[in-house]
This record gives structure tokens, sequence and C-alpha cells, in this order.
């Protein structure tokens, strides 16, 4: 395995150079009334370099296929901040982890998590696996073959980004997940605009007829919340519910 997937790089004296690190944005969960969920993001903590953004290494993991082992080192490390979070009585219900193509194709990926919870003793309901859309066309068989292991194990899947790309709200239909992320490009406008909040309400109303769940992201202002949430929506993330957090930040 290179650098980009080490979770620790040292010197000869030890001293740590570089080490690959999570952060934990919140979720804000109308139905439970706070925000224990967390959405997980990579980052690479460099001494020289200072901090690496998901964006500056993640597509390196890609084109180099590492980024499986990046995604299972995501699922392991969530694992162990469950526990801890537990031992100090810390509020974290579940975790959303963005999941890449490559991971999700992967025939036998859904038996690598098991394998990863199973060794932890953490229940599959602790854990929410984000795909992007472009994933339900790239490998369709194998994704849906995957949504139905990972639900029938008690693992939530959504997908985020919603809007971002071109899939219909009728292609959405036919694949059975338990969230769907709107892009937060789609709320552009949406505190003036009847235009944008009508299709807005359109894309939820959607999803709940077919029994999904609406999270939405850029949520910025009260104001904004409390639209979102009059017109349907389930979960929500943004500044306005906080930004990225490390673990002990967690209460």
């Amino acid at each position: 395995m290179s650098h980009i997937a080490e979770n620790k790089k040292k010197t000869g004296s030890g001293r740590t150079l570089r080490t690959l690190e999570l952060r934990y944005r919140p979720v804000f969960d109308i139905h439970l009334n706070m925000a224990i969920d967390y959405e997980i993001s990579m980052l690479i903590n460099d001494k020289v370099m200072g901090v690496m953004l998901p964006k500056l290494f993640v597509p390196i993991a890609e084109k180099s296929n590492q980024i499986v082992q990046l995604n299972l080192w995501e699922v392991e490390e969530a694992c162990e901040a469950i526990k801890r979070c537990e031992e100090r009585e810390a509020d974290l219900n579940s975790i959303i982890v963005q999941i890449s193509v490559k991971s999700f194709a992967k025939k036998n990926f859904v038996a690598q998590v098991k394998k990863i919870l199973d060794k932890h003793g953490i229940s599959p309901d602790r854990f929410c696996f984000d795909i992007n859309e472009s994933i339900l066309e790239a490998v369709k068989d194998q994704v849906m073959e995957n949504i139905m292991a990972f639900r029938e194990m008690g693992l939530k899947v959504s997908v985020n980004d919603f809007g971002l790309e071109y899939t219909s709200l009728t292609h959405l239909a036919h694949y059975d997940v338990d969230y769907i992320g709107l892009h937060k490009s789609l709320l552009d406008g949406i505190m003036t605009s009847e235009r944008v909040q009508n299709t807005v309400q359109g894309i939820i109303d959607f999803c709940k007829k077919i029994d999904t769940q609406v999270r939405v992201d850029g949520i910025e202002s009260k104001e904004m919340f409390d639209l979102l949430n009059k017109m349907g929506a389930d979960q929500f993330t943004g500044s306005y519910f906080g930004e990225a957090m490390k673990e002990k930040q967690i209460n």
C-alpha cells in the first residue's frame, strides 16, 4: 500500500510526519430532532505540506485502485470511533460514509465490510453508505446486488449529489435506497425563486411516494432550514448545523 493509504508515516526518529484522519460533519435528523448522525470525510495532515483535502488525493487513489483500501479503512476507523464515543457517552447515532464506485463494484466488498463490523461488534444499522448517482449506471447489476445485500444486513444506503448529474426521478425509483441526498446546487435561489421551490418540492414529494427519505446539503440559515423542513425533507447538513469536526469534539 502506498503512502496515500497509510494511516501514519514516520521519520526514522519515530516522529509522525503524515496522518490520515477523519472529520465528522453533523447531520440533523428531523425525526430525531437532533444532530447525532455524522457524515465522515478523510483528510491527510502532513507536517510539511499541511492539510490535504480529499479532492487532492482521492482522485489519485481512484486511479491507483487504492480507494477500496481507503474506504475499508474509513469503515474500520468509524467502528473504533463509535466504540470510543460509547465509552465516553458521546452522542453518535450513525455514520455516513461516501463509497467509491470502484469499491461498490467489487463483488466481495459486502463481505469485507461485514468482516470489519463483526470484528468490532458494531451493528450494520449504525452505518449509511453514500454512493454517487453516477454509480447507478456505471456497474448497474453489481450495484443493485450490493445495495440489496447491504440493506438485508440492516446497513442503510443513500444516493448523494442528486441533481448534479442527470438521473431522472423515474429511473431513481428502480433503486431501493433509504435516502436521496440533494446536491446543494439545487438550492440556488430557493429562498426567492418559486420555480426552484416547486422543483425541489416535486423531488421531495416523489421520494415520499417511493418511501425514500431526503437529505439536503447546503443549509446556511434558519430560514432555509424552516423552508426545507416545511417541504418535507428529513435530514439536513450545512454550516447552520456546524462544520466538520474531530471525533473528540463530538459530545
